[in-house]
């Protein structure tokens, strides 16, 4: 590709730099917070960062005073206080303190310290662990660890991957995206006994404590809870069989043995301890036939475990309460998927009542309180990538404690405030200039996701290369309820198809320095579906990018982690409504010139999809390129190596100033 050059916005009279040069400055500004603590009077926060140089992610903890009174330019500042490569979710309880610990391109292992003693590692999984838990005892954390097959994983350093024997699989449910196989490493709770001699004179004196396995478990096993004197996870509610069953629930490990609790045709995705005998959970219902999730909208309820009763506490359908959760005071606090937001709300879990406590149009991505009782959180807003903020317990107003890197960056982009067309939410942003500028339609993926009004890293490249850019959360998105949601099953196109053309439309009617004679479309995941499909039926489109998209119905459900179900309960099973509803079975009309990316490690949306497009398209006689990136899988866009996520704006930009 040709080395395109231009100005950064807002930059005259500065030097031109490359479209290389560019991506790399965006993606190097980039931060994301998550899991602020309080200790004290002030709050501890992890901070994650791209690197390009390395081609990887530092994360390191940082301090704030949440009692200082923020500065004149919005922020009291912060101070990093740790040193590893990767520091993560630190934890405190008794006279221990515990976090994960990764050394560039290393699992992460647990490490601990008694006091203000020294960190040493207290784990040695050969996979690493994750989600630690320390109990308030501190005496000893829980971690999650898988345990590899004998022979695979590295186990045998006289046995590499090409070399190990083969797997016989019986069941759909085998894999997952970002993983892998998934049945030949089994995840296991982990208890790591915590002394004072966790903290030696000199580190690494000691050898590792004995980790005590209390439940190994196959499948997806997360958010993990120590609390009352009792251990537990969610993980799958029964063993992997024939016939899709997503049901989840909460395993217990106590003096009885791991046992499961019986709760019906749920899907819990979080929970949290309320008492001895009861917890409150997120989850989703999915009918008798154990698979209807479409649009199912996240809701709380609460476990009786003497009784086994379950009642739902939150209303149906009104409230997508998605995050963690956190018994705290008398109420349940969360997070809830709002209408292009994420907000932190309160839950009564007498009532059920939902009080939203921060800001509609922030992206919040933690939270805790401080020793005197400030509720802080960090949050992504519309000119922030990240920063902590505090609500003022006299005025309820939030205030800004800090003022990370990027902050001026994004406020010099010019996003239009959110745009209502009848039901649909949408969004334009600006390039520098008169105009009229060309426009690049972009399409979430999903579908039951949405779009935020938060700062957006893809909205940033675009406007800085001169394109405007529109983007919308149309039916089948998530943040408006199930009848919202659903609107897509069996015609997994058409709706959200009429919404993000009408926003297009209103947009560009709507402001003059929009060029509707010079609009491409893009999208990733549900998003390159769509693209492929409005590139199979609209004329008005100068170029498409189809990004990681589900392009073949047919082979997906065979090759995709979730292809034994997602696409049935979407599209249906009938052969002619899923050939309606096809991408591959439209390439024929396709008119304009197509660039497809894909990721050889995408487990989501298979690499032959893209593939199996691609030679649709030169079959058809279509002008297509196809751009594969080797060793990334369908989170690329989000994550992935800093070098190829700057490749992939290069790739991204030179398509556009080609074909608009």
């Amino acid at each position: 590709m040709s080395a395109r050059v231009w100005r950064p916005h807002g930059a005259a009279g500065m030097p031109e730099v490359s479209a290389a040069q560019a991506s790399e400055a965006l993606i190097a500004s980039l931060h994301t917070l998550a899991r602020p603590r309080a200790a004290g009077a002030e709050v501890r926060f992890e901070v994650t960062r791209p690197d390009p140089v390395s081609d990887g992610y530092t994360t390191r903890l940082h301090t704030v005073d949440a009692s200082a009174a923020p500065t004149a330019d919005g922020g009291s500042g912060c101070v990093r206080v740790s040193s590893g490569w990767s520091d993560s979710h630190e934890a405190a309880a008794g006279a221990a303190r515990v976090l994960l610990r990764a050394d560039r391109g290393a699992s992460a292992q647990l490490w601990a310290a008694a006091g203000t003693g020294e960190l040493r590692r207290v784990t040695d999984e050969p996979l690493g662990v994750w989600a630690p838990v320390l109990p308030e005892s501190g005496e000893c954390a829980y971690v999650l660890a898988r345990e590899p097959q004998q022979g695979r994983y590295g186990t045998d350093p006289e046995v590499g991957p090409e070399a190990e024997p083969p797997r016989r699989i019986t069941t759909p449910a085998h894999q997952a995206n970002g993983l892998g196989y998934v049945l030949d490493r089994p995840t296991r709770l982990l208890r790591i006994p915590l002394t004072e001699e966790t903290a030696p004179a000199v580190p690494g004196e000691l050898p590792l404590p004995e980790a005590e396995t209390l439940l190994t478990l196959t499948g997806e096993v997360a958010d993990p809870q120590a609390a009352h004197g009792r251990v537990s996870v969610v993980a799958p509610a029964a063993r992997p069989g024939r016939a899709p069953d997503l049901r989840t629930t909460v395993w217990l490990a106590d003096e009885a043995g791991p046992r499961a609790l019986d709760l019906g045709d749920l899907a819990v995705r979080r929970h949290a301890w309320i008492g001895p005998d009861a917890l409150v959970l997120s989850a989703i219902e999915l009918g008798p036939d154990r698979r209807d999730f479409v649009a199912r909208v996240p809701g709380l309820y609460v476990h009786e475990t003497a009784s086994g009763r379950t009642r739902r506490l939150t209303p149906a359908d009104e409230w997508e309460l998605t995050g963690p959760l956190a018994a705290d005071s008398g109420e349940v606090l969360t997070l809830a998927d709002r209408d292009a937001g994420v907000l932190l709300v309160s839950v009564s879990p007498v009532t059920g009542e939902i009080v939203p406590l921060t800001p509609p149009d922030w992206e919040v991505t933690g939270w805790c309180r401080t020793a005197d009782g400030v509720l802080v959180v960090t949050a992504a807003t519309p000119t922030s990538c990240g920063e902590v903020f505090r609500c003022d317990p006299d005025t309820g107003e939030w205030e800004q404690l800090t003022r990370l890197d990027g902050g001026d960056w994004y406020e010099a982009v010019p996003v239009s405030a959110p745009t209502p067309l009848g039901e649909v939410r949408g969004w334009y942003a600006l390039p520098e200039g008169p105009g009229p500028h060309p426009v690049v339609l972009s399409i979430h993926g999903g579908p039951f996701a949405q779009y935020t009004a938060a700062a957006f890293d893809e909205v940033r490249s675009l406007t800085e290369a001169g394109f405007a850019v529109v983007w919308s959360n149309p039916r089948g998105s998530a943040g408006r309820g199930r009848a919202w949601g659903r609107a897509v099953q069996g015609d997994f196109a058409g709706p959200a198809a009429e919404d993000v053309l009408a926003v297009l439309d209103a947009a560009c009617a709507a402001e003059p320095r929009l060029d509707p004679e010079r609009v491409g479309v893009q999208g990733g995941s549900y998003g390159g579906y769509l693209t492929a499909m409005l590139a199979g039926s609209e004329e008005r489109f100068a170029g498409a990018i189809v990004e990681r998209g589900f392009l073949a119905p047919e082979s997906f459900a065979g090759t995709s982690d979730i292809g034994a179900w997602f696409g049935f309960e979407y599209l249906g099973e009938d052969p002619e409504a899923v050939k309606r509803q096809s991408p591959l079975h439209r390439v024929g009309a396709v008119r304009a010139p197509v660039l497809v990316i894909h990721s050889e490690q995408d487990l989501r949306c298979p690499l032959e999809q893209a593939q199996q497009y691609f030679a649709a398209l030169l079959r058809a006689g279509a002008d297509a390129e196809l751009l594969v990136f080797p060793g990334e899988d369908h989170e690329l866009s989000r994550t992935g190596r800093p070098r190829h996520r700057i490749a992939r704006f290069e790739a991204i930009l030179d398509w556009w100033r080609r074909v608009l």
